[in-house]
This record gives C-alpha cells, sequence and structure tokens, in this order.
C-alpha cells in the first residue's frame, strides 16, 4: 500500500511537472511567434506611414504648384490647334523669359479645349494647371526627381520639395494611424541617420537598442539637406502588448493546469486519507481484538474453575468466579452495543426521541456515577449560567454524549483529575463546556479526535484503553440534534470539549 501510494505520488507530480513544462514551451513558442508578427506588422505599418507622409508632402506641393501656374504674372498658358491631331496643344512659358517653356508642348489625352477669349474665364487654364501639377506629382514628387521643364518651374519646385521635405513631425501622426489600425499601441521613437542601409533590417546594438528592442528596416527620407537620410522606428519591448493577446491562451492554460492540479490533489487527499483509515481500522481491529481476549480468557477460565469440584464445594469461590464471569460478559455486550450503535449512526438508521431534560440534575447524577466507578479522586466544579435547566433532546443521546466526555477527561487526566463543566446560552444555542487537566492533544491531532477509531496515540499499544469510538459517537449525536462541537486543547495543559445544542 505504502509504495503503491509513493509511486501514485511520484506519477502525479511527475505529470503536473510534464505538463507545466509543456505549457511553458507552448507560450514561449507563441510569444516568439507572437514577436516576430509584431515585426512584421510594425515594419508594414512603417512603410505604409512612409508612403502617407510622403503622399501628404505631394498633396501640398501639387496644389502649390497647380496655384502657381495659375498665377499670369508668373506664368502664361497657351493653346494651338493641331490639325493633324485634331486637337489642342497647351503650351507653359515663364513670363519674362520667351525661350524659358517647354521644348516641346504637352497635350491631354481626353482634354481638347481652346482658350476663351474672355480672360475671366480660366476653366480651361485650371483644368491645364491640375493636369500639369498631376503630372509633375507623379513623374517627379513620388519619383524623388525634379525635371526642369522650364527652369523658372524647376526651381520653383526644387524650393517646394526643400521647404516641404521629409519631417519626423509629420511622419507621426501618420504612423499612428496604421498602428491604431493594428491595435498596437506600443511606445516608440524615430532614428535619422546619414548612413544606413535599406537591405539591411539590423541595427548595431547601442544603449538605446536596450531600451528599444525592436527596430524597424529604414527608409530613404531624401533629404539632402543634413543628416537626416534614413529613418527607422525603434519599439519598446512589446511584451504586455503580445500578453495582451495571448490572454485568452494564458487564461485557458492557467485554468487547465489549476483543474488538473485540483483533480490530482482531490486524489492524492482521498488516497491519504483512505491511507490513514486503514491505519486507523488497523489500529482500532488491534485494540479491540485485545479488549475481547481479556474478557474472554476471564470467563474461559472461571468456567474451567467452576467446573472442578473444589471450587463448586466452596461457595466463595465459586460466587467470586461467577460474579467475575459476569462482569466481563457485560464488558463484552458494552463493548459489542457501541460497536453496533457506530454503525447504526453511520448508517443514518437511529431515531431521536426527544423529550424535556433536567439538565442539572442529569449532569450531577452523571458525575457521581463516574466519581464512584473512576477510582480515582476526582474534583468536578459545575456552574450553569444559562437561566435553564431544561433542554429538549434525546435523553439517551444526551447521556452518551456527556458520559463519553467525561470518561475520556477522567482516563486521560492524572491521579487528581480536575473537571470544569459550564453551561451557558447563546443566542439559541445551550452550550456545555467540560474542561479537564489531562495530558491534552497536539495542535495537528484536534481536526482528526473526531473520526472513527481515530486515536491520539499509535501503534498497537495505549497507556489508555480505548477504541476511538467515544468522541466520533459524540459527533454523530450533535449531527442527529442539528447542533455543533469544538475541541480545543494543548500538550500537558488539559482538554475542554463545547457542545452546542439547539434551544
Amino acid at each position: 500500500m505504502r509504495k503503491s501510494a509513493n509511486l501514485l505520488v511520484v506519477i502525479c507530480f511527475s505529470v503536473m511537472a510534464l505538463l507545466l513544462l509543456l505549457q511553458v514551451y507552448w507560450i514561449i513558442n507563441y510569444y516568439n511567434s507572437a514577436l516576430k508578427d509584431f515585426e512584421k506588422e510594425v515594419n508594414l505599418a512603417f512603410e505604409d506611414g512612409i508612403k502617407k507622409e510622403l503622399s501628404l508632402r505631394c498633396d501640398t506641393i501639387q496644389h502649390i504648384i497647380e496655384n502657381k501656374l495659375l498665377d499670369t504674372t508668373a506664368f502664361t498658358i497657351s493653346a494651338r490647334f493641331d490639325k493633324k491631331d485634331q486637337k489642342y496643344v497647351y503650351t507653359v512659358s515663364a513670363n519674362g523669359n520667351a525661350k524659358d517653356k517647354f521644348s516641346s508642348s504637352f497635350s491631354l489625352a481626353d482634354y481638347s479645349k481652346a482658350l476663351p477669349k474672355d480672360k475671366r474665364d480660366t476653366s480651361v487654364r485650371k483644368q491645364v494647371a491640375s493636369r500639369l501639377a498631376l503630372l509633375m506629382r507623379e513623374e517627379d514628387l513620388e519619383q524623388h526627381i525634379i525635371y526642369y521643364r522650364t527652369q523658372k518651374l524647376g526651381l520653383f519646385m526644387d524650393e517646394q520639395t526643400k521647404k516641404y521635405q521629409f519631417d519626423t513631425a509629420r511622419l507621426r501622426p501618420a504612423f499612428n494611424i496604421y498602428l491604431k489600425e493594428r491595435k498596437i499601441k506600443v511606445p516608440y521613437s524615430f532614428i535619422v541617420k546619414k548612413e544606413d542601409s535599406t537591405n539591411n533590417k539590423g541595427i548595431a546594438a547601442s544603449a538605446r537598442t536596450k531600451t528599444y528592442p525592436i527596430v524597424t528596416k529604414a527608409f530613404s527620407t531624401y533629404r539632402y539637406t543634413d543628416n537626416q537620410r534614413y529613418v527607422r522606428a525603434m519599439f519598446k519591448s512589446p511584451t504586455s502588448y503580445i500578453l495582451s493577446r495571448m490572454g485568452l491562451m494564458l487564461f485557458s492554460s492557467l485554468a487547465m493546469i489549476v483543474i488538473v492540479s485540483g483533480c490530482m490533489f482531490v486524489i492524492l487527499k482521498s488516497l491519504f486519507r483512505e491511507k490513514r483509515l486503514s491505519a486507523i481500522k488497523n489500529d482500532f481491529i488491534s485494540n479491540i481484538t485485545h479488549e475481547f481476549k481479556t474478557p474472554i480468557s476471564t470467563v474461559s477460565i472461571a468456567i474451567e474453575a467452576l467446573s472442578s469440584d473444589e471450587v463448586n464445594q466452596n461457595e466463595d469461590k465459586r460466587k467470586r468466579y461467577l460474579t467475575h464471569a459476569k462482569n466481563e460478559i457485560e464488558r463484552l455486550n458494552l463493548l459489542v452495543d457501541q460497536v453496533l450503535k457506530m454503525a447504526i449512526y453511520h448508517e443514518g438508521k437511529s431515531t431521536l426521541t426527544k423529550e424535556k431534560i433536567a439538565i442539572d440534575s442529569m449532569i450531577k447524577q452523571l458525575i457521581n456515577i463516574h466519581k464512584i466507578a473512576s477510582g480515582k479522586d476526582i474534583s468536578v466544579e459545575y456552574l450553569n449560567k444559562s437561566g435553564t435547566d431544561c433542554l429538549l433532546a434525546d435523553e439517551t443521546q444526551f447521556q452518551h454524549a456527556i458520559n463519553n466526555i467525561l470518561d475520556n477527561a477522567i482516563k486521560y487526566s492524572r491521579d487528581q483529575p480536575e473537571i470544569k463543566i459550564n453551561i451557558l446560552r447563546n443566542h439559541n444555542d445551550l452550550i456545555i463546556s467540560i474542561e479537564d487537566n489531562g495530558i491534552g492533544i497536539s495542535e495537528k491531532e484536534i481536526p482528526a479526535v473526531f473520526d472513527k477509531f481515530y486515536r491520539v496515540s499509535t501503534g498497537n499499544r495505549h497507556l489508555v484503553k480505548g477504541y476511538g469510538l467515544g468522541l466520533n459517537y459524540v459527533k454523530q449525536i450533535m449531527q442527529q440534534h442539528n447542533g455543533w462541537y469544538k475541541i480545543e486543547s494543548k500538550l500537558a495543559q488539559g482538554t475542554t470539549v463545547i457542545l452546542g445544542w439547539p434551544i
């Protein structure tokens, strides 16, 4: 039994350790996978943010160029009809320099209108300026190149691109938009450098990378007026972000560990409880066997003696042997009766016959019986402060409960037992407290003293004879009366048993 129990404990703890290791392994793998996904997502968001920042700059410069082309003091827009293509071709030239114009005029594939004679009608000029500004955006700004279609227009565009060049202050709100779409709220910072590589995703370790361990790939800013030619985004550790996304997995893993641990705990607790009960039962069987053998042996000797003529002819001896036999048979009968009563209580077959009990007279009568039967010099202090001398309960069971406690108080006390019995009333309970000056019970054994067959001393030899049934009997009686019970004790200082009877 012990080897099997120890093996089961080892197996249970091994399974728990393996389960825990597997959970840790899965969580670490999931975390690493989530970290890679995080790096991928922030890189995609950063690329989108870079494009958005460029798009915003292009929008601004395109609008400025369009307005500049409509400025008649700066540029002139003219139109001529091409007979071959049967459409109007438009020319843009700088005012003040007739040669500063497109070397070849441009045409609009889906637009062909003559310039209105009314100078106030600017519809055609607006269409031409809008189309030309869009063309310059797509061919020049978005490709980071400036074509000098006219010297004046080229210089103006160069001036505007320097004025509205890359800026992290403009990049941040654009980047935040795409981070928000991905529900990423990890603090970050930008790092701009003169030299970097857009093909290299790594960056040299530094004190800054310790604070910001996640670094995106670099993008060119096409800003040549200073050292801000490449930009990266650097993120602080995303552990809290990843763990928040792992919430369900962590909760389910923890729940599974708790459930499995709880099941194993219940199994092991039941196993050790059964193991303890088995040891207690064996101890009980050993003790009760000894108790049965003693009276049986005494009766056998008495019967053998009575069968001889010498004893039969001696009236005193005959009566003495008969008295011994009778006492031992009554002792056996009492023991069998106790075991049977415990079985009846355990199966719930006992019935209550409640009646009014005169508490004072009943307890005093029980005290006197124990004083005579024990053969010890017993001192009993009895005090009833409850204000009542009657209790509605089963008289026989009440006697058994008080008898068992008094019996223990006397058996486990010294040569001169001192017992204090106090009766109090607390709300709807009549409280009977029985205190002795006995050997006491250790704190760790107190929770088990009301268990069936349990005895404080172990093994098959006890200084005080008993069967481990008394307090369990008291427990069953109190439960049947819907009352409560409690024990307080300290080694070498005595024990107090408290019974709460409903009234």
